[in-house]
């Protein structure tokens, strides 16, 4: 149960941040790659705060010792999000009404 918390925060947070931006970014292809850039960028700082969160008290003095530790622990949580966020890129260029795929 420890485990599925966070995988499932991860996993929902993949789905919406791109759907977020991709309601506020233009339609286009040039758009849906700034929107991957951007969404990669927040996914791997939301996974290093989850992770910093996760590790409790210990996890400001990880911090001061080894602030790189939280961003392996991001990039390795990369295995779970980058695919669903891949999905999620993927399917805004059915709701786009202006641009063409």
């Amino acid at each position: 149960m420890d485990l599925i918390a966070p995988v499932a925060a991860l996993i929902a947070l993949a789905w919406v941040v791109p759907w977020g931006l991709g309601r506020v970014l233009p339609e286009g292809v040039g758009w849906l790659v700034v929107n991957g850039v951007l969404s990669t960028a927040i996914l791997a700082g939301s996974a290093a705060l989850l992770f910093w969160w996760l590790y409790g008290a210990a996890g400001g003095a990880v911090l001061r010792v080894a602030p790189w530790h939280f961003a392996g622990l991001s990039a390795r949580s990369a295995l779970i999000w980058a695919p669903v966020m891949v999905l999620s890129l993927a399917n805004l260029p059915r709701g786009w009404t202006r641009a063409r795929w």
